[in-house]
């Protein structure tokens, strides 16, 4: 058993570092074929975790507020994926112009994609819930963010010029066909800059942007020396600068101010592990402010500005395209208003209820560009309230636990920068609604295991500290 513990461990470590490798397509790098499955190395050791959980007998099954009450965040969970199953009535109830078949198919592809992204949220939170765990979990996302930085570095290089090795690797890191890649240059003022946007190997720059508010605020939990947190913060705020990614900067800020809000409420307690508050913080912006300065001097100091300004352009196509997608999710919306269109059957409604101008603003399969505004579009009232119960009660977790009399300064910083982290993932949802990204379920799993008191202490089993 103890061997199989330590399997356990190792395999969510690794499910860990690969979170970014989203773009690596699993099947159609082994099979060579396209089986539409979207199979990402994270879900593969996910699963292996699962495996040997079931072997154990240790399935997480909610943690102890499961017997709290009617409206705890367990309950309320299956409540929504209730009314994800129950937006099925959508596929007749609002018929989309495809053959009931083929919708029926993808409605229950995008099931088992749910179920997969619900399988990271719930294993985070049972595994985190441990506060010894906290340190472990939060070097290894910030390890993959790190790495994400290295061959950022080299994308950066291979930028105008690619090298042919360089090509290769980047094939695999975008073989996915369920993660689209693109944005690799700046669009500003309606025109293609040579200005290279990174994107690691999660195919878009937006999508990484998503992950390094994930791993920034963890920087803070990982215990290494203060030195080294900072040089890791600065890092990974160059390449978020870097991913040119305004709803990504957007989000960013939001979680600065939450941040700074749940800080506040802590502030008696001590804030960070050694009880010394951020301070570092100060010298990590001093530094960024220089690193920035000296890159923008390449590409002229308004460029920074430029980009920003664009978010409010009316007439910048980046910003149409988000235009019509709502659009056309509200449209369909109206067609079903109590239980959706149907989970995953957006796509299909576009064509039909975009407006004639929106028609060429999708390239491929068309999304809502909001992933609030999809719960809502395909799973009706019924479902974007189940929902956003859920989140609320997770949120009202956190900060009930912030008014801990007892809360010591390990748990408060453990609190602000969860809270951060999720206020920067999910805030982005804002602007995309690609959610099959692992990242994204874990830190609501992190976010759940922070908002309830800690289990008592790992029983072994080569459990790392």
């Amino acid at each position: 058993m103890i061997l199989v513990r330590r399997l356990l461990v190792i395999f969510y470590a690794a499910c860990l570092v690969t979170l970014p490798l989203v773009g690596v397509g699993v099947l159609k790098l082994t099979t060579g074929r396209d089986w539409g499955g979207g199979l990402q190395p994270a879900w593969v050791l996910m699963a292996a975790v699962w495996g040997l959980a079931l072997a154990l007998r240790s399935v997480p099954r909610g943690g102890r507020e499961g017997r709290a009450g009617f409206f705890s965040p367990p309950r309320i969970l299956w409540f929504w994926f209730g009314a994800v199953l129950l937006s099925g009535l959508g596929l007749v109830l609002a018929r989309a112009p495809v053959e009931l078949a083929e919708a029926w198919w993808r409605f229950g592809k995008q099931i088992i994609q749910l179920i997969i992204m619900l399988a990271f949220a719930l294993w985070a939170a049972r595994w985190t819930s441990q506060r010894e765990r906290w340190v472990w979990t939060s070097r290894l996302i910030v390890i993959a963010a790190l790495l994400q930085a290295a061959y950022g570095a080299v994308q950066y290089g291979n930028h105008a010029v690619p090298a042919g090795w360089f090509k290769s690797l980047d094939a695999v890191f975008t073989s996915n066909p369920a993660i689209l890649s693109g944005s690799q240059d700046l669009y500003v003022d309606n025109a293609m800059l040579e200005v290279g946007r990174l994107r690691g190997t999660m195919c878009e720059p937006l999508y990484l942007g998503n992950f390094l508010l994930l791993a920034l605020p963890l920087v803070g939990l990982t215990r290494w020396r203060r030195w080294l947190r900072g040089l890791a913060a600065s890092v990974l705020t160059l390449l978020l600068i870097l991913t040119w990614s305004r709803g990504a900067w957007l989000a960013g800020g939001c979680s600065l101010v939450v941040g700074g809000v749940l800080h506040r409420r802590v502030r008696g307690k001590g804030f960070g592990w050694e009880g010394r508050g951020a301070r570092w913080l100060w010298v990590v912006l001093f530094l960024m402010v220089v690193v920035v300065a000296t890159l923008l001097a390449q590409h002229g100091p308004g460029l920074l500005g430029r980009r920003l300004i664009q978010s409010f352009s009316t007439s910048d196509w980046s910003n149409l395209t988000r235009w019509y997608s709502t659009q056309a999710a509200w449209r369909a919306f109206l067609l079903s208003p109590l239980v959706g269109v149907g989970w995953g059957q957006f796509g299909w409604h576009f064509p039909v209820l975009v407006a004639p101008l929106g028609l060429q603003s999708q390239f491929t399969w068309p999304v809502v560009n909001n992933f609030y505004l999809e719960i809502l579009c395909e799973t009706g009232v019924v479902g974007l309230a189940a929902f956003a119960v859920f989140l609320g009660t997770l949120v009202r977790g956190l900060l009930a636990r912030l008014g801990d009399r007892e809360l010591d300064s390990e748990q408060a910083a453990v609190l602000v920068l969860v809270g951060m982290a999720f206020a920067g993932v999910w805030g982005q949802m804002l602007t995309f609604s690609q959610y099959n990204l692992p990242h994204i379920w874990l830190t609501l799993g992190l976010l759940w295991a922070a908002s309830r008191a800690p289990e008592p202490k790992a029983d072994g089993g080569g459990m790392p500290r």
